[in-house]
């Protein structure tokens, strides 16, 4: 019997963890959240509508939900690195084909490229990325990679704002061509990884019943983050009159908290273990949604963006800690595909189902109260699932 490669060298771990972190930053960051930052200038610039561009946000949606489900099915084997740097070029192609302005065919093809190029990204990286760190260290790489879709996230709501006062084909332009420099960044740094194909035996078949579990705890987690995601801003902006300003202030907080919240909660992680890390922050997070129910100060709404932010983008890397230590490596990429979809189709009909909600009460209480309650049913299936893995883990 062969024995075991050896554990990869601190140094292949760090370029890892950096080429995933940068991976995410271009194919969540930039590519999906740089988009609700430019409605107002596609709008203003008579590019396209208001109403286009939410249809050019569910496009991009539906490809990423495309770009998982093709991850997941895939059974020939590949090389990780290649393929990450890959569907890192196609965000980055897509993105500067967004600062074309040839119709809403054009735009919309190249908003789905990217969605698609995402769900790719996603998948890929927890596979090539996190299933491959040292089981003491996942916690660490896969916080660190997942810190870069909040990266992502602030420098979209700190950097458009400039980058749009040379006008939007300039921005898009840059934008995508910070993609190709992370992109090149990744071919030059990831240690090669090569990934076998699993047997189809071995993949095939539902998630065993503690990973359903912490799927639907994850997809609570999806509706729960939908209150700030989407209503955030204008809730502090026109819900409590208090301007533009201090919305978008509000919206930078979110950004710099989940930048840093993975990275934190990774190393909690590698300390206490992924489910109770869990647990608490869907804790933390259930009442920092709420927290707009019972004050309007300032520094406590501060304080629920940046609990919400952390632990919304810091769950992601919970989850796919929690999976990678339950199941098999052969398992990993279907089940963790499995996660990644339904939290899409979450993503998708929470904000399609909070915004008719909204249109019809006018209510942003309402909203947190669904919040709330979400990841109050999450953190029960949380508690399911850790007693399930306790149950069935070997004497």
């Amino acid at each position: 019997m062969s024995s075991p490669p050896p554990p990869a060298p601190p140094f292949a771990v760090a370029r890892a963890a950096l080429s995933g972190g940068l991976a995410m930053f271009v194919g969540i960051g930039v590519a999906r959240f740089s988009f609700a930052p430019l409605v107002p200038a596609l709008v203003a610039a008579h590019w396209y509508s208001a109403s286009a561009a939410f249809w050019f946000a569910a496009v991009n949606l539906a490809g990423y939900f495309l770009g998982v489900a093709a991850m997941r099915v895939w059974r020939r084997r590949y090389q990780g690195k290649t393929a990450l740097v890959g569907a890192m070029a196609l965000t980055a192609l897509a993105t500067l084909g967004c600062a074309l302005n040839w119709g809403g065919v054009w735009f919309g093809f190249w908003r789905l490229l990217a969605g698609f190029a995402g769900g790719l990204l996603m998948v890929l990286m927890a596979h090539a990325v996190v299933a491959r760190a040292p089981a003491g260290l996942r916690g660490r790489v896969s916080g660190f990679a997942f810190a870069g879709m909040g990266a992502g996230m602030s420098f979209s709501a700190l950097a458009l704002p400039p980058l749009l006062a040379h006008g939007l084909a300039f921005a898009w332009a840059a934008l995508g061509g910070l993609c190709a420099l992370a992109t090149l960044a990744v071919a030059l740094i990831m240690p090669p990884a090569r990934i076998e194909p699993p047997p189809r035996h071995k993949s095939a078949g539902p998630p065993p019943p503690v990973v359903l579990v912490l799927i639907a705890a994850y997809a609570c987690s999806a509706l729960g983050f939908m209150p700030h995601m989407l209503f955030w801003s204008s809730f502090v902006a026109i819900g409590l009159g208090r301007g533009v300003a201090a919305g978008a202030v509000m919206a930078a907080w979110i950004g710099l908290a989940a930048t840093l919240g993975p990275p934190l909660l990774g190393r909690a992680a590698d300390r206490f273990g992924f489910l109770p890390t869990l647990a608490a922050g869907f804790a933390v997070m259930g009442g920092a949604v709420a927290l707009p129910l019972f004050t309007q100060a300032a520094p406590w709404l501060v304080g629920s963006a940046v609990c919400v932010g952390a632990v919304a983008l810091g769950a992601v890397m919970l989850v796919v800690g929690a999976i990678a230590g339950i199941v098999p490596p052969e398992r990993l990429a279907a089940d963790w595909g499995l996660a990644t979809m339904v939290y899409a189709l979450t993503q998708i009909g929470g904000a399609a189902g909070l915004s008719a909600l909204f249109h019809a009460t006018g209510s942003y209480a309402l909203l947190f109260r669904v919040g709330a309650g979400a990841m109050l049913l999450g953190g029960v299936l949380i508690f399911w699932a850790a007693r399930l893995a306790y149950n069935t883990s070997p004497p």
